[in-house]
């Protein structure tokens, strides 16, 4: 089967997942995913894995499109507001699951690397697969507030940490970058990929965003600005990768620069917000494609483990966090419930351990790919439970993708 076929049949197979779940108030992402899990190698093999690796780079596109949308939370006027709370908020979400986890897998595993490694894994949420659910019942509310505030920055915490926590084995191995074991050296080498990673990052993102807003002025029919708009995310996507940056951190800031830079700016979200729904259908198709039912009988006790304490760490941290700081009991109950979807980047870091530490990918990826199928299941569900018994569905769309 053709790649263009092959397109064709996601797409429509896709629309059609996602109305049947509807029937049984699950989320369309659901619908999505169980697609993918049909199509690849856990049943028919009609999506090999060649073919979902050619097709990979839709996932790419998907994910840079959300993570802009995510940017424009990082307005000026709304940092102003809620910017201090939200980093506190955030910061007590990612230490209840990093503590949690870490002392669970301790207990079950005992190996430290492993522990801390996961632990900071486990921070990560899914952007897409959250905001997609906010869209679909157009909720609107302290909670969905928080949700979008502290999404995208969770990711970015979760990176910074993975940073720290690769620093801090190599560091405890005492090997350095030229395997001499010199301390300055492994300080000096770790610290300037860290540095480099977020902080060209975001110099890339605004760079590009200065450029978008200042060409976006120009022009006002709507097909040239979402050429406009989807240039630059792909350029910051595929720069990113390029420079050896995070694209999660650089498409962030292109988002971020563009709300604060152009007065029309929400305007270019708007236009482009417009246009994603099938690239998003399509990524979580891959998604699905992507992970085998097998991984589940192959998650063990740390898997089991490991999922139950990123549950129990995320709403745990969450109600701690939102009664410090005084947040509407909704947020205080329910944003760790909205925070459990684990995709992507957690996918992508298991990747970056297979490089870094080779003898502890083994255990890493099973638990891993095991919970994010898990996860990319109950997290939209869990999701929806939440927004829903805090009161903030508005109305369920038959097109749940609008405006970010």
């Amino acid at each position: 089967m053709t790649n263009v076929l092959l397109v064709g049949v996601i797409l429509l197979l896709a629309l059609i997942g996602g109305h049947l779940v509807k029937f049984i108030r699950v989320p369309e992402v659901v619908g999505y995913f169980f697609v993918g899990l049909f199509l690849g190698p856990s049943f028919s093999e009609i999506l090999t894995g060649d073919a979902i690796t050619t097709l990979e780079f839709f996932s790419e596109i998907a994910l840079g499109l959300i993570l802009f949308s995510l940017g424009s939370v990082f307005e000026f006027d709304n940092l102003r507001r809620v910017g201090r709370q939200t980093v506190r908020l955030t910061l007590y979400l990612m230490a209840g699951c990093v503590v949690v986890v870490f002392v669970t897998l301790m207990v079950l595993n005992g190996n430290w690397k492993t522990a801390l490694l996961l632990g900071v894994i486990a921070v990560e949420v899914s952007p897409i697969a959250t905001i997609l659910v906010l869209r679909e019942v157009n909720s609107e509310g302290p909670l969905t507030d928080a949700v979008y505030n502290t999404v995208g920055l969770n990711n970015v915490g979760c990176l910074l940490a993975f940073g720290l926590a690769t620093f801090a084995i190599r560091l405890a191995e005492g090997t350095g970058p030229g395997g001499d074991g010199s301390l300055a050296a492994l300080l000096g080498h770790e610290m300037l990929l860290l540095i480099w990673s977020n902080a060209g990052a975001v110099a890339l993102g605004i760079f590009l965003g200065y450029l978008l807003a200042l060409w976006g002025r120009k022009i006002e029919e709507h097909g040239e600005l979402l050429m406009l708009v989807l240039g630059m995310i792909l350029i910051a996507v595929g720069g990113a990768h390029w420079l050896g940056v995070s694209s999660l951190i650089a498409t962030m800031s292109l988002g971020a620069t563009l709300i604060n830079l152009a007065p029309e700016g929400k305007h270019l979200f708007d236009v482009l917000s417009k246009t994603d729904p099938p690239l998003y259908a399509v990524f979580f198709v891959l998604a699905g494609a992507h992970l085998q039912l097998s991984a589940l009988l192959l998650i063990g006790l740390t898997g089991v483990g490991y999922t139950v304490a990123r549950l129990i760490g995320k709403m745990a941290g969450s109600w701690y966090g939102a009664t410090r700081l005084g947040y509407a009991p909704a947020v205080r109950n329910y944003l760790g419930l909205t925070l459990i979807a684990h995709a992507g980047v957690a996918i992508g870091l298991t990747l970056q351990i297979r490089t870094s530490f080779p003898e502890l990918v083994d255990v890493v990826s099973t638990v891993i790919l095991g919970s994010v199928l898990i996860n990319e299941v109950a997290g939209p569900v869990l999701t929806k439970f939440a927004i829903s018994r805090a009161g903030e569905v508005r109305e369920e769309h038959p097109a749940a993708f609008e405006t970010i």
